[in-house]
C-alpha cells in the first residue's frame, strides 16, 4: 500500500511536471531577467520612479502657487494698511462727523488770554454760544467737544477741538475779534499745522467761491432769506428758536446745512422790518436749488427774497452782527 501510493504519488508528481514545464521556464526566465524589455521588475521600478518625479513636481507647483498667493495677500495688506492710514476723501469734508483722521482740522489755538482768570468751562460756554447756530441742535451737539488749557497750568492758552472743520473755519474769522475777560482773543491753527490736499482744495474753492459771490452776487454756498418774519418777532427768543427749527428742517430738503444764522437786531431797527436768514450749505448746488425754491415762495402770508451771500457775512450773521448792515 505504501509502495503503491508512493508510486502513486511519484507518478502524479512527475505528470504535473511535465503538464506545466513551459509555465516554469517562464517564471524562471522572468525571474533571472532574462526577459530583456519585457521584465516586470524593471517596468514596475520605473513606473515607480516617474510616479515619484509627478509627485515632486507636483508638490513644486503647489509651493510656488501658494507663494503667489501669499505674495498677493500681502500685497493687499500692504495696500489695504496705506490706505487706512489715509482719510478717505468724504472724512475730509467741511461737515464731516468727527474723527481721528479730521481731528486736526478741527482743532485750534486760542491765545492771549487772561491769566490765572480764563478757565476751560469758560472757552466751552463761549465757543457753544457763538457757534450754536451752526448745528442743527446746540444742546444735544453742541460746536466744542473738548478744551485742553496751558500744560503749565497758568491759563495763557488754551486749545479746543470742535465738532467739524466748518466750525473750526468759523472760529478762525473770529481771530481778534472775540473778546473775553476784556481781552481780544488769537485764534489760530496750532504750530505745525498744515492742510492736507483734500482740505487745501476746499478752502480755495470755498474762497474763490466767497470772491466771485462778493464781486457779482453769484452762486455761493450761503443764502440769505428775507420775508421769513420781522425784527419784533424775532426779538422774541421762543419765536426766534421756532422759526431755527422751521427753516433748517425745510432748508436741509435741498442739501445738507452746516450752518443756520439769524442775527439780533439792534435796538435802532424798525420793529416791522423784515428779519434775515442766512442758510449755509456743504455745496453750491445745495444752496442753488435753496435760492431755486425760497424765492418768490409765500411764507405765513409774507413773500420769499432769496439771493446768494458770502461767507464772510454768515459767519458775521452767526456771530450776531446785523445784516444788512445799517
Amino acid at each position: 500500500y505504501e509502495a503503491v501510493n508512493g508510486t502513486a504519488q511519484g507518478v502524479k508528481v512527475e505528470s504535473q511536471q511535465k503538464q506545466n514545464p513551459v509555465r516554469s521556464s517562464k517564471w524562471d526566465s522572468a525571474a533571472d531577467g532574462g526577459g530583456g524589455g519585457d521584465d516586470p521588475v524593471a517596468r514596475m521600478a520605473a513606473l515607480q520612479q516617474q510616479q515619484l518625479l509627478m509627485q515632486q513636481q507636483h508638490q513644486a507647483l503647489l509651493m510656488q502657487q501658494q507663494a503667489q498667493a501669499a505674495a498677493a495677500q500681502a500685497a493687499a495688506i500692504a495696500q489695504a494698511t496705506t490706505i487706512s492710514q489715509q482719510p478717505p476723501a468724504n472724512e475730509m469734508a467741511l461737515d464731516a462727523p468727527p474723527t481721528p483722521g479730521n481731528k486736526k482740522q478741527r482743532e485750534l489755538y486760542i491765545g492771549n488770554l487772561a491769566v490765572g482768570i480764563v478757565h476751560g468751562e469758560m472757552l466751552r460756554e463761549l465757543f457753544n454760544a457763538v457757534l450754536g447756530h451752526m448745528v442743527p441742535d446746540p444742546v444735544a451737539t453742541p460746536p466744542v467737544l473738548e478744551v485742553k488749557q496751558d500744560p503749565t497750568g497758568r491759563g495763557r492758552f488754551a486749545f479746543i477741538e470742535l465738532r467739524t472743520a466748518a466750525l473750526a473755519l468759523a472760529a478762525l474769522q473770529l481771530d481778534k475779534q472775540l473778546d473775553l475777560c476784556g481781552r481780544a482773543m488769537n485764534i489760530g491753527r496750532p504750530k505745525g499745522y498744515v492742510d492736507p490736499p483734500q482740505f487745501a482744495q476746499q478752502n480755495k474753492l470755498s474762497m474763490a467761491q466767497m470772491f466771485a459771490a462778493q464781486l457779482s452776487g453769484g452762486p455761493s454756498n450761503c443764502v440769505l432769506i428775507e420775508g421769513l418774519a420781522n425784527v419784533q418777532t424775532m426779538r422774541n427768543e421762543d419765536e426766534k428758536r421756532e422759526l431755527y427749527d422751521e427753516v433748517y428742517a425745510e432748508g436741509s430738503r435741498f442739501g445738507s446745512v452746516s450752518g443756520l444764522a439769524i442775527p439780533t437786531a439792534p435796538p435802532h431797527i424798525p420793529p416791522d422790518q423784515p428779519s434775515p436768514v442766512i442758510l449755509r450749505y456743504s455745496s453750491v448746488p445745495a444752496a442753488e436749488k435753496c435760492k431755486a425754491a425760497m424765492d418768490g415762495r409765500q411764507f405765513d402770508d409774507n413773500t420769499l427774497k432769496a439771493s446768494f451771500v458770502a461767507e464772510p457775512d454768515f459767519y458775521k450773521a452767526y456771530h450776531g452782527d446785523w445784516f444788512p448792515q445799517q
